[in-house]
């Protein structure tokens, strides 16, 4: 049993089985404190029976919500841990810390760049996802509750508020999370330009929600348009251009 109270939050639905699965063999084996599984309304009846028959807790959005936003908050409210880990439910989860010295611990996924000295200006620049097997007390989840709507990416708007709010973190020594890469995912059927457009509106949303002054929000949206203009690139445009003004003066 892990030391920490930690509370697994898993959202679904209509997961493919066989991803399910491997999700909740995960979770069995490092045997958290408390896994909870939200469905946002699922239709596939071999998914909500694994739900069931998994020994874990299971809730059900009042309305299909179509984003992990509405599930992720029902299972925060419903934790008892003193801690809330939230992961995807087509993912794999290997381990959790075993002790905190810090308000979070961000996971350490394969295949995503980790948080090692991640910045709100990084993250604007290149937003990957690091949410995922993010470990942060439970007060911290219910005082930055995720985004509900389409409109913005609430992984990246719930960090980029801790952020603002300079908690104190650390990221996973190791490898924790293994992605499970989805061909018909929304990540990979949404074009590029749908993707850049909610990460500007994400920026947006959190100037509001933080109450960013007008000249700092000015900068940060300007920051969203590079990586509009640049993709991946933006943060070495950046360098790129700072390099070439300090050079000039």
């Amino acid at each position: 049993m892990n030391k920490l109270k930690i509370s697994v939050v898993v959202p679904f639905y209509n997961t493919p089985i066989t991803y399910f699965k491997k999700c909740i063999e995960g979770l069995k084996k490092i045997n958290p404190y408390e896994v909870i599984l939200v469905d946002d309304c699922s239709t596939n009846e071999e998914v909500i029976l694994e739900a069931l028959n998994s020994g874990y807790k299971y809730y059900k959005t009042p309305y299909q919500s179509g984003h992990d936003g509405l599930p992720v908050n029902i299972g925060v409210k419903n934790a008892t841990g003193d801690y809330i880990c939230r992961i995807d439910s087509d993912d794999i989860l290997l381990a959790l810390p075993t002790f905190m010295h810090t308000d979070i611990c961000f996971g350490r996924p394969d295949r995503v760049r980790p948080a090692d000295n991640i910045t709100i200006e990084q993250l604007i620049l290149a937003p990957r996802a690091i949410c995922n097997a993010l470990v942060a007390k439970k007060e911290i989840f219910l005082k930055h509750p995720f985004a509900t709507d389409s409109n913005v990416y609430g992984d990246v708007l719930f960090v980029l508020q801790l952020l603002n709010n300079k908690y104190s973190f650390t990221v996973f020594p190791e490898v924790n999370y293994i992605y499970t890469k989805r061909e018909n995912s929304i990540q990979s059927s949404s074009s590029p330009l749908s993707h850049r457009l909610r990460h500007i509106q994400t920026v947006a949303r959190f100037c509001q929600l933080e109450k960013i002054s007008h000249l700092r929000s000015k900068q940060l949206l300007n920051l969203a348009f590079l990586n509009f203009n640049y993709g991946s690139k933006a943060l070495k445009y950046l360098k790129f251009k700072n390099s070439k003004t300090l050079k000039k003066q």
